[in-house]
């Protein structure tokens, strides 16, 4: 494989390893404004702002229409500077009078959304200031869209992960230091959107022919075509997302939704690494479809998959095998009673960042009728097993419906892409460090808690073993290929250092 043949992976490795800073900054911060309010709040008055931040994502995902991922996709394809602007130019013309439209909604309508759905009255000044947000953080979608059509990473980073979230936090602190309520601290949320949303305008400024005095060429037809399937596709996401919350609500209590809403954004940062490689994988993916090339498809897809399980198996062991631990030291005990539920809910998603970015490669592929038939089979799953375990199981029914979903769905997904194109995530670089070391952790495991009680004192030295062993199993056997060793000398070279005595010891071990 020549210089060339490497771009592709030089490209996503670069432009995935910022954003997976940019992931796990946003992420951090984001963990420091649920522990605030939370803790501050109570699960009540956080159970108050879940649902509002529920009920916004999911109407701006209604309001989007898919726009943003059209836009990602077709920027890349053409270069024609009117049609590039005419996807721009398109997507704004039809998503900005629906997310104003929604938005007078939900803040007309909040009160009687608060007493018929969550039958908590007290809900309704929440959701009429998350109502506010709906333009801005629809703009900020298109906008972080209309960036990765550039395929460029740091501006969605700074956008989304850094903007968005230090705003909220300060902002949250501050409204909570003074005495306000959950309402006041729904303001956090909008003035974030609104900083993210101006941010992303200026960068499609920057970087885009959107501001331009360049005719146009109208894309609507086009950005609709494509996009169709993928806004029930979109809307059915949501509805795997935050069903559970709004059922939660709906048919036990709103502290029951705070601890849940405690226990869910913990789970999904497992899937910090595939978001990180999936934002600049559909452009390129897109292209290497368009030129007919499957074989590097398959190899860059079951490199970034094996990249995902090597960064996301520390996650998983923290939150998975000490859940209490991590709750009780976090968010305090009101939080503990949710330790199991987040221990299925960590598997879950650990599944499912493992199981690889074939979502994004069947949206490169441009196959978005099928993702829809998917997503609606999997989102009737989940109300469905959400209704029958909520009511007699709380959180933990809903976690269980959450896992199971998702894990049909990535069932459905990597078979149809396997049976079009060949396509799986189990390289051999993969399953044979993977399985040697699950087993041997896993060992560890169960001697050490045979024996002792693990508290933060015995945590610490367990889990720097864990990560030697997972190291070590890497490096011995053959989770290191080509690729992977070409970036870490181009690494040594940009840096201006010398890597030498990590080196040695990898070559030892290889």
């Amino acid at each position: 494989m020549g210089d060339d043949d490497d771009e592709p992976f030089r490209k996503l490795f670069t432009g995935g390893s910022i954003v997976f800073v940019g992931e796990m900054f946003g992420l951090a911060i984001s963990f420091l404004s649920t522990l605030v309010i939370g803790r501050l709040l109570g699960p009540d008055g956080y159970g108050a702002i879940a649902l509002g931040s529920a009920a916004l994502a999911t109407a701006s995902t209604l309001v989007l229409l898919g726009m943003h991922t059209g836009v990602g996709r077709f920027l890349p394809r053409y270069d024609d500077p009117a049609r590039r602007r005419g996807v721009l130019v398109s997507a704004f013309q039809l998503v900005l009078p629906l997310s104003l439209l929604a938005g007078g909604g939900l803040i007309v309508f909040a009160e009687p959304i608060a007493a018929s759905v969550f039958s908590d009255e007290g809900v309704a000044p929440v959701l009429r200031v998350f109502g506010l947000a709906m333009p801005f953080a629809s703009v900020e979608k298109l906008a972080v869209g209309g960036i990765q059509g550039t395929k460029r990473s740091t501006p969605k980073v700074f956008v989304e992960n850094v903007t968005a979230h230090i705003t909220r936090l300060v902002l949250a602190v501050i409204i909570l230091a003074l005495g306000f309520d959950a309402a006041g601290v729904a303001w956090a949320y909008v003035l974030g959107h609104a900083a993210a949303a101006m941010l992303g305008m200026y960068y499609l400024y920057r970087y885009t022919s959107l501001f331009t005095r360049t005719e146009a060429t109208p894309m609507h037809r086009e950005l609709l075509a494509f996009s169709a399937p993928l806004i029930v596709s979109s809307i059915m996401v949501k509805i795997l997302a935050d069903i559970d919350t709004f059922l939660l609500g709906y048919f036990v209590s709103t502290a029951d939704v705070g601890i849940y809403n405690v226990l869910y954004p913990l789970a999904t940062m497992l899937t910090a690494v595939l978001a990180s490689f999936g934002f600049l994988f559909v452009p390129i993916l897109s292209e290497l479809h368009a030129e007919g090339d499957v074989a590097e498809m398959k190899h860059m897809y079951q490199l970034v998959t094996k990249w995902i399980f090597m960064v996301s198996l520390p996650i998983v062991l923290v939150i998975a095998l000490f859940p209490e631990l991590l709750l009780r030291y976090t968010y305090g005990p009101d939080y503990v009673e949710g330790a199991f539920a987040l221990s299925i809910l960590a598997v879950g998603f650990f599944i499912h960042a493992v199981a690889g970015p074939n979502y994004k490669t069947l949206t490169a592929m441009g196959n978005t009728r099928l993702i829809m038939y998917d997503n609606i089979g999997a989102a009737a799953l989940n109300v469905a097993l959400n209704v029958v375990l909520i009511p007699r199981y709380s959180y933990l029914g809903a976690s269980v419906a959450t896992v199971i979903s998702y894990f049909l769905l990535n069932v459905a997904y990597s078979t149809q892409l396997y049976t079009r194109t060949g396509i799986h995530p189990f390289g051999a670089s993969l399953f044979k460090p993977a399985t040697i070391a699950v087993a041997s952790i896993g060992t560890v495991y169960l001697v050490v808690t045979s024996l002792v009680t693990v508290t933060v004192f015995v945590f610490v030295p367990l889990f720097a073993l864990f990560l030697a062993i997972h190291a070590v199993v890497t490096l011995r056997f053959g989770g290191i290929e080509r690729e992977e060793v070409l970036l870490l000398l181009d690494l040594e070279e940009r840096l201006g250092v010398d890597l030498g005595p990590a080196k040695a010891v990898a070559k030892r071990l290889l």
